[in-house]
């Protein structure tokens, strides 16, 4: 165990507050082990830095990711995932909650290489953030990447990870362009400099997976298994949820309006773009007075029952609910190219569940 995560384990120890038995998400103490990987200024650093430096330095970015890593891994080998909350915002909370749960307190154990921070140029007025990729290899030996972002607000905020996802297995990520001094340039969310603007991608998506192919964002984005794939298949879901149980069934995809959506600029001109869709999917009896489906057991999917007792919520009176978190990367053209966007990389889990 290294200084950083020893560090960062002590410290958690020593100032946190205390969890409650009752399986409830914890409260965030005033500090956690994110306080260990805060970017600290370097010695000798001045107060008037010069208003050109970077918000984030690559060596404070690297520092932060790799702090992140190796404590998360620790903590997930210790078994303390309510700590590894504690490293977490936006849509990875939920993510890393529902992991936590669904995986009965024992999130999977993975180790890592190859990582990059990219780092886009920032005033550090407001929030600031980086984004990161590694590749990553699980207790079974499959191997991807995963690609992440990090958020501190303020210069003595701490890092939090707001967003981590997997490229599709062989894919690589997209060619983000750096400057002379290895920076990125983030995009704004209304940029129009690129075939969709960041703020249009997850709508666009969200349209697609509905809507599939004939849909009139679907010459937008290309055909994959979650974009067009989402529509075949729940198309199919439809038809088994009429025939086998008498029930109306609809799947619903939204842009996370809490959740950031982050851009890059990529050396072709257009942009990696990552941001957070939320699913809802739903189950209700036939409507028009037909009553077949009341009182009729319909089995909990597996992914769920970390939610929904396969027990207790079998029946369905009113309706069935299940909610799924996200997160994205998507490869952007620049605007006068007409080739679709590519989404290469995924990463979902349900986050949500009630049954009525």
């Amino acid at each position: 165990m290294n200084g950083v995560v020893r560090s960062a384990l002590a410290f958690a120890l020593l100032t946190s507050t205390v969890v409650a038995c009752s399986g409830g998400e914890p409260a965030l103490p005033t500090a956690s082990p994110a306080a260990a990987i805060s970017a600290l200024p370097s010695p000798g650093a001045s107060p008037s830095s010069s208003a050109n430096s970077p918000a984030v330095t690559l060596d404070e970015a690297s520092e932060a990711f790799d702090a992140f890593l190796d404590t998360d891994n620790v903590l997930r080998q210790a078994g303390a995932g309510r700590w590894a909350l504690l490293l977490t915002q936006d849509g990875q909370r939920p993510i890393t909650i529902a992991g936590i749960h669904s995986q009965a307190g024992k999130p999977a154990h993975y180790t890592w290489d190859r990582r990059t921070v990219l780092v886009p140029r920032q005033s550090g007025r407001s929030n600031v953030w980086f984004a990161a990729t590694a590749r990553r290899r699980d207790a079974s030996g499959e191997v991807r990447t995963g690609v992440f972002t990090f958020v501190r607000q303020g210069r003595n905020g701490r890092w939090l990870n707001s967003f981590a996802s997997l490229l599709y297995p062989g894919e690589t990520p997209p060619s983000v362009a750096l400057d002379e001094d290895g920076y990125a340039t983030a995009l704004e969310a209304r940029d129009t400099s690129v075939a969709i603007s960041p703020n249009l991608m997850g709508p666009l998506h969200a349209t697609v997976a509905e809507e599939g192919t004939k849909g009139y964002a679907s010459g937008l984005i290309a055909p994959g298994p979650q974009t067009t794939g989402f529509y075949d298949e729940i198309s199919k879901a439809k038809e088994t949820a009429k025939a086998d149980d008498c029930m109306n069934y609809e799947s619903i995809f939204a842009s996370a309006p809490n959740y950031p959506i982050f851009a890059l600029r990529t050396s072709d001109g257009g942009a990696m773009m990552l941001y957070t869709l939320i699913r809802t999917s739903s189950w209700t009896p036939s409507p028009q007075g037909l009553k077949c489906g009341e009182g009729r057991p319909v089995a909990v999917p597996a992914e769920a029952r970390w939610l929904l007792n396969p027990a207790k919520s079998l029946f369905i009176r009113q309706k069935r609910q299940i909610i799924e978190t996200q997160q994205y990367v998507s490869a952007v053209p620049p605007k006068a190219s007409t080739a679709p966007a590519h989404v290469v990389g995924y990463e979902g889990i349900v986050t949500g569940g009630s049954n009525h």
